[in-house]
């Protein structure tokens, strides 16, 4: 799952029950001030092994593991204010297990598995970007 700290929470999304074929679409969001947890909007595209990074006020979600023995390519963002998802340009290729960091106006995604299961490694590092808003 995704678990990336934004305004003095922790967001938790998406991961699997079991399996692959059981990746979930929760986000529950952890408030350490008062220690509880409430329910946030589910990630629209249920995923695990997924990429996670706090972007320009936005929780960016890429990527996951496994839908129709294809990795996903999906890339989703959660807008803080106004706790709503939006689809953003996908990743070039599905990918899993891989990791995101943001620098600067860019964030990077770096390695993953472009197959099911940890199959075929990537070492390629890819760099987004949103327009300044």
């Amino acid at each position: 799952m995704a678990v990336v700290a934004a305004n003095g929470q922790i967001h938790a999304i998406g991961g699997r029950l079991d399996t692959p074929l059981q990746n979930t679409a929760f986000h529950d969001i952890y408030n350490p001030a008062t220690n509880s947890w409430q329910s946030g909007a589910p990630l629209p595209t249920a995923r695990s092994g997924v990429a996670g990074a706090l972007y320009q006020g936005k929780i960016i979600v890429a990527g996951g593991e496994c839908r129709d023995k294809r990795t996903y390519n999906e890339n989703e963002a959660y807008d803080l204010k106004t706790s709503h998802w939006s689809t953003l340009a996908p990743l070039p290729a599905g990918r899993h297990g891989f990791g995101a960091a943001t620098v600067g106006r860019f964030l990077y995604f770096a390695g993953g598995a472009l197959e099911c299961g940890g199959g075929e490694r990537s070492d390629q590092l890819l760099i987004f970007s949103l327009p300044n808003g």
